[in-house]
């Protein structure tokens, strides 16, 4: 199967067609599919969030070291799209719809327009961002293709893309890719998600006040002081930031 687009692509939206081989699909899909730990997402983006999640309970060594290859393969590419350094997400997230599953129309970061957006999540204070890692840069990574309906589509730019298992979506996260998925009608749909947080963002944010173990969530946080003015970090804690190395 090939990827379907309608629409004229939007200018930062990147399409890497084939980013896994046959081999790495068919683990993946061995490894995911045979999990039990998968629970309907509820209580996050309200209801809008119908699909099935497995996120951060991993057990099994094989799936997490793909995962981690996965990552850094992804991270080169983006890096050169995009033309900016970024953090490494440490989190798995993998996703899993079903007939009727749908989500709406949302967009992946917690500062869309430069400034941080919060929210009450259960009973947690102080309220949290929308984001836990200040995302500049969302991708999807397609799993399946054996299925109908579940579209990735864009408002803004009224375009839509149905990918083939194997291909990997990259955009920014920003409020311009306002973006959703369309009702699933038949088969199934598995994807991983990642939110990859800039390096400069996080240096011009307050996201080592609101989150002081935010080092901890990524895989290569001694980026952060390549990036980082000089003049800022006196008058930051330095518990609050990564070691140097």
């Amino acid at each position: 199967m090939t990827s379907s687009e309608k629409g004229t692509r939007p200018p930062q939206l990147h399409v890497v067609d084939n980013f896994l081989d046959t081999d790495c699909i068919e683990s993946f899909q061995r490894l995911l599919l045979r999990e039990m730990e998968w629970a309907k997402a509820t209580g996050y983006h309200g209801d809008s969030r119908q699909h099935y999640t497995l996120q951060n309970n991993f057990s099994n060594e094989e799936l997490v070291s793909l995962d981690l290859i996965v990552k850094q393969k992804l991270h080169s590419l983006l890096e050169s799209f995009y033309g900016q350094l970024l953090f490494i997400p440490k989190n798995l997230s993998y996703n899993r719809w079903m007939i009727g599953d749908i989500l709406n129309c949302h967009n992946d970061s917690g500062h869309p327009n430069g400034e941080l957006i919060f929210e009450k999540r259960g009973n947690e204070k102080p309220p949290v961002p929308i984001s836990e890692h200040f995302n500049d840069f969302a991708s999807v990574i397609y799993l399946t293709d054996d299925f109908e309906g579940g579209e990735l589509f864009f408002n803004n730019f009224d375009y839509s893309i149905k990918p083939a298992a194997g291909t990997a979506v990259s955009f920014p996260a920003n409020h311009f890719y306002i973006h959703g998925v369309t009702e699933l009608t038949e088969g199934e749909r598995v994807t991983t998600t990642l939110f990859w947080p800039g390096v400069k963002s996080i240096c011009l944010s307050v996201a080592p006040e609101v989150y002081p173990d935010w080092w901890k969530r990524v895989a290569n946080p001694e980026l952060i002081w390549k990036v980082m003015p000089q003049e800022m970090i006196p008058k930051i804690n330095e518990t609050l930031l990564p070691p140097k190395i």
